[in-house]
């Protein structure tokens, strides 16, 4: 089955398409940097013209964890709205999909379902990466056991994606070339999982080719729209890629980085993956067939698929450079980094997303890809 929602609006005023819809009361789930850039009062002057009541709820923060969540979930218990809209990059989105997930299911343990009432669920991005606004997935932090837990349920799929170049017209070089590398990765993995498929390629492969031709020019030319709209458009499609066909162990390890260092998601996945695309291609040989096939479409043409695929990997690691995002995460980790590999290990291995990697994946393995990562074998 190849599942396509929600219905996406794109393109230069395409929040402007908020004006279509009918709801009584709104809960807008943002942050404060959105409120500090204007983006929460331009939303709530488009409601407020149509005379729909809201409340915001902008405690949201980087990583969302348990706790934030269940203060989201009494938030919409208590405003009761008809529709939920999620402005803010992948953490608010995957926030809002968790307090909805949370909401609804609370609900079916004391409410018998006729009577259970779901919000529509707007997503809004304000960065291009991680596709949150197409998928049924959600990544929420365990602060406590300092581990990222993956949610995955067709609940959380939004109602509407609205996709509008302006609202990341600001978004800096760093968090540019991050969000974007999110985005390749989500599009190679995808590509390459075990549970891809004829209509999730096409998704992956369009993905690809826009972050080819687009990221490292919008890293350099910020206020380029039309470079941002189509690395919007690009994280969309590898939304709808990955939602369908799953990932891969870059983000089962990406999500421990992130847990225990605080790494930025995109930034762990932009270091990872040219270490598990070389154990892929040498573990599998149909892996290898399609990173040849990504290089080829890429214009990289060196007759041998194992060729190829070192195209690919030193291509990402170009771009890498390029967006000055280190090919090691030895910087980035604390001293005792040696000490906690085996048990950060032992979580990668159990992520849901190791169970679509092309490769098989044993502790062991994974334990050594992070080695070489941290040693830099590429650098």
């Amino acid at each position: 089955m190849f599942s396509l929602k929600p219905e996406i609006y794109y393109g230069e005023k395409s929040l402007q398409n908020l004006n279509k819809l009918n709801y009584k009361k709104v809960c807008i789930a943002t942050d404060k940097l959105m409120i500090d850039l204007g983006h929460v009062k331009t939303l709530t002057d488009i409601l407020e013209s149509k005379g729909v009541q809201y409340h915001i709820f902008d405690d949201i923060q980087s990583d969302p964890s348990l706790d934030l969540v269940n203060k989201g979930l009494l938030h919409i218990i208590k405003t009761k709205p008809d529709g939920l809209i999620a402005l803010g990059g992948g953490s608010v989105i995957d926030a809002a999909k968790a307090i909805i997930y949370f909401c609804i299911n609370m609900k079916k343990k004391i409410v018998e379902a006729e009577y259970i009432h779901k919000p529509d669920f707007i997503a809004i991005p304000t960065t291009a990466g991680t596709g949150s606004e197409v998928t049924g997935y959600s990544v929420i932090t365990d602060k406590k056991r300092e581990i990222k837990l993956p949610l995955v349920d067709k609940l959380m799929l939004p109602d509407i994606a609205i996709l509008d170049p302006e609202l990341i017209a600001s978004v800096p070089a760093g968090v540019t070339a991050a969000t974007g590398m999110d985005v390749l990765t989500h599009s190679i993995e995808s590509y390459v999982s075990k549970k891809q498929n004829p209509f999730s390629d096409c998704f992956s492969i369009e993905s690809i080719r826009l972050v080819y031709d687009n990221l490292i020019n919008s890293y350099k030319d910020l206020s380029n729209l039309k470079f941002r709209e189509n690395m919007l458009i690009a994280s969309c499609m590898g939304g709808i890629a990955f939602n369908n066909s799953g990932l891969g162990i870059n983000h089962s390890i990406a999500h421990i980085l992130g847990a225990r260092y605080h790494i930025p998601h995109g930034f762990a996945n932009a270091v990872l993956l040219p270490y598990t695309i070389k154990y892929n291609a040498e573990k599998s040989s149909k892996a290898m067939k399609r990173y040849s096939n990504i290089a080829l479409m890429l214009g990289y043409s060196y007759g041998k698929e194992l060729d190829n695929a070192a195209a690919l990997i030193s291509y990402i690691i170009m771009a890498n450079k390029e967006m000055d995002i280190p090919l090691s995460i030895k910087s980035l980790v604390g001293d005792n980094f040696m000490e906690e590999i085996d048990d950060m290990a032992q979580i990668a291995y159990h992520d849901k997303c190791t169970l679509s990697n092309p490769a098989s994946v044993t502790k062991e393995d994974i334990k050594n890809i992070m080695v070489e990562m941290y040693n830099g074998t590429f650098e």
